[in-house]
């Protein structure tokens, strides 16, 4: 399977080489939650192994569905995707947490605070939900917009901006067009204390993944797909996450160590393990991975095996 050279397929796959050394034997049934440009996936094939992916973003689809018949890959959340299989049917499953390159540049749905003419959109798929622009503007009050900013990124400044900026959207909630990029990343930059503004582009970073996770709903994704993709992995089958923040590796964390701790299996109180943790430490990329790609440099793989 080949991915024809694209100038609109800017992605590079994170960890890639730790995945491939953990894949437990050749002619796989694997299932890739989060294709994007497709990386994965294809390295998965080049092995002779079957695919099933889902990408929220129906225009991935398009462009790659048909690249090779041991793929299916659909239109769909990885949450809502997985739950159609029935137990013990994988050998492996991976979620790659982090949203593509292409997104960033080519999506045109405001993923880069850097992209100041866009639509402040940020859905993976336009067809559902509302984008952030309109989701901003029916917030109740600022008390609401400090638990956005906070509890999807952890920003320190989140009350400061908050308070700030919802008086920007109270004055402008009634305009007849979508908001920018650029716009409110004016609101957001002119709320930074002067002597915060050297660290400028991280709160931004921050406020970007705040508004995105919210307006995906990423968290309630992760905790709906977690429990059932375990029960779709065979035995001797492995969980692969690739996470980009504490927040969310915070959640992996917790369902990998709840599943690993030891069970009781019979009257005599011997116990076994019905899931093992292959990282105790979470897989870094190396220094080479993160010189040719800096996306990566925040990444962090954890497995889990089923025994």
């Amino acid at each position: 399977m080949t991915l024809k050279p694209d100038p609109q397929n800017l992605h590079i796959p994170v960890l890639l080489e730790p995945i491939l050394e953990f894949l437990p034997g050749t002619n796989l049934k694997i299932f890739d939650g989060t294709f994007g440009g497709g990386g994965y996936t294809k390295a998965f094939l080049e092995r002779g192994n079957s695919v099933w992916a889902s990408d929220w973003d129906v225009s991935v689809v398009e462009k790659f569905a048909s690249i090779d018949p041991k793929l299916t890959l659909i239109n769909s959340s990885f949450a809502d995707y997985i739950a159609t299989f029935e137990n013990g049917f994988f050998d492996v499953v991976v979620l790659d947490l982090g949203f593509s390159s292409n997104q960033l540049e080519f999506s045109g749905r405001g993923f880069s605070y850097q992209k100041d003419d866009e639509e402040l959109d940020l859905r993976y798929n336009e067809d559902t939900g509302k984008p952030a622009w309109e989701k901003l503007f029916r917030l109740k009050d600022n008390a609401e917009f400090v638990k956005v900013l906070f509890n999807y990124s952890g920003e320190k400044l989140s009350k400061r901006i908050a308070d700030i900026v919802f008086d920007d959207i109270l004055e402008n909630r009634n305009m007849a067009r979508p908001l920018t990029v650029g716009e409110f990343k004016n609101w957001v930059v002119a709320a930074i204390p002067a002597k915060f503004k050297k660290h400028t582009n991280g709160i931004l970073s921050r406020v970007w993944q705040a508004l995105r996770i919210w307006v995906n709903s990423e968290f309630d994704q992760i905790e709906r797909f977690l429990p059932v993709a375990s029960d779709k992995l065979k035995p001797g089958g492995m969980l692969m996450i690739v996470t980009f923040h504490s927040l969310e590796d915070k959640i992996v964390t917790k369902f990998m160590r709840t599943l690993a701790r030891p069970v009781e299996i019979d009257s005599f109180g011997n116990k076994a393990q019905a899931f093992k943790i292959l990282t105790p430490k979470m897989i870094e990329p190396s220094e080479a991975e993160v010189l040719a790609n800096s996306r990566s440099r925040s990444s962090g793989l954890r497995v889990l095996v089923k025994n």
